[in-house]
């Protein structure tokens, strides 16, 4: 019975400083309730002076820095003040009607926040992805759904800045730059989602052109795009990473049936919607790259839409802070925090 008292308080020992050290490093985290409004014009979500520590104590050891340049902070509060000005006053209204919100976008156009990836050669600013997430997220704090349909041409553009010859790049990048156009990115499809290798729409060699069949779904800028990004199996009996090849089709070339207008919940205004190809005819020098390597340019293009829950985290911070449970502030509650902590990640 002794040993059996002595190993239970040994164990309780161990657990209450377990529990000491947890609760010593939860000190040390930026909890929601940190977050506080920097002005009345702006919500401004703003953490403890614990991460600039780290970042400090990270650049002296030579180590990494998350440190924004003056370069992207400039960038930063020009994205931050267009959403706040531009898009949140509007934001309902286009959420309610589901329109195009046309006029938001050649003003984004207008100040260069759209197309940022177009090197400069072809009318763009030639940014990097970094500077890319950061203007995509400061316009998502404003309206998911006006920011889908503000960054979508980045998709369209990724595979042609990759892949594209100088000739296409000037053609099709330069439209975009010259005046403030759309473009799709059409490789979904409504029996194999996003799984290129499940891919059915198809395109066949006829001389020195290509006929296009198939059906795309749930594409971004599909009924106001000038032009697409079509990814089509060329070869059906190879393997996915020969079978596929990209393709840059015009959106007024005949065959091309554009669908009814998707409901997105949160990107209503985003226009959205399936795209049949009937025998579409494409000259072969409109295809994007080698034959078969399709499937390659698609998993080059970086991913640029991760950023779109800034206003999910803006909206509910109000009621994070405000004392409604128990008269202390949501996030004050573990529930609470652990839920608006994982949202960002």
């Amino acid at each position: 019975p002794g040993q059996v008292v002595l190993t239970v308080v040994m164990a309780s020992a161990l657990v209450i400083a377990s529990a000491k050290r947890i609760a010593a490093a939860a000190a040390n985290m930026a909890r929601p309730g940190d977050l506080v409004l920097a002005s009345s014009k702006t919500l401004r979500m703003t953490q403890t002076n614990h991460f600039s520590t780290l970042h400090a104590e990270a650049e002296e050891h030579g180590g990494p820095s998350f440190t924004l340049s003056e370069e992207q902070n400039a960038l930063k509060e020009t994205a931050r003040t267009f959403a706040a000005e531009e898009i949140i006053p509007v934001a309902a209204e286009y959420d309610r009607t589901m329109e195009f919100p046309r006029p938001v976008f050649n003003k984004a156009w207008e100040m260069g926040l759209v197309n940022t990836h177009i090197p400069e050669e072809y009318g763009g600013l030639g940014l990097g992805c970094m500077e890319g997430v950061i203007i995509g997220e400061e316009l998502a704090y404003g309206c998911t759904g006006i920011m889908t349909a503000m960054e979508a041409n980045g998709l369209a553009e990724a595979p042609v800045i990759l892949a594209g010859t100088h000739e296409q790049k000037m053609k099709y990048l330069g439209r975009l730059t010259e005046e403030p156009l759309q473009a799709a990115y059409c490789v979904t499809e409504p029996g194999a989602g996003s799984d290129v290798a499940g891919l059915g729409t198809s395109a066949q060699r006829k001389g020195d052109s290509w006929l296009i069949n198939g059906q795309k779904m749930w594409i971004t800028n599909g009924g106001v795009a000038n032009w697409y990004f079509v990814l089509a199996k060329t070869d059906p009996k190879a393997k996915a990473g020969a079978a596929f090849t990209g393709f840059i089709v015009d959106a007024d070339s005949p065959g091309i049936s554009v669908g009814r207008k998707e409901i997105n919940m949160g990107q209503r205004c985003s226009d959205t919607r399936g795209i049949t190809f009937e025998d579409v005819l494409v000259l072969d020098e409109n295809r994007l790259g080698d034959i078969g390597h399709g499937f390659k340019v698609c998993a080059r293009r970086t991913p640029r839409a991760r950023n779109a829950h800034r206003a999910a985290i803006r909206q509910p911070h109000p009621f994070a802070i405000a004392p409604k449970v128990s008269f202390s502030p949501s996030c004050s509650h573990a529930a609470s925090w652990q839920r608006f902590s994982t949202s960002s990640c």
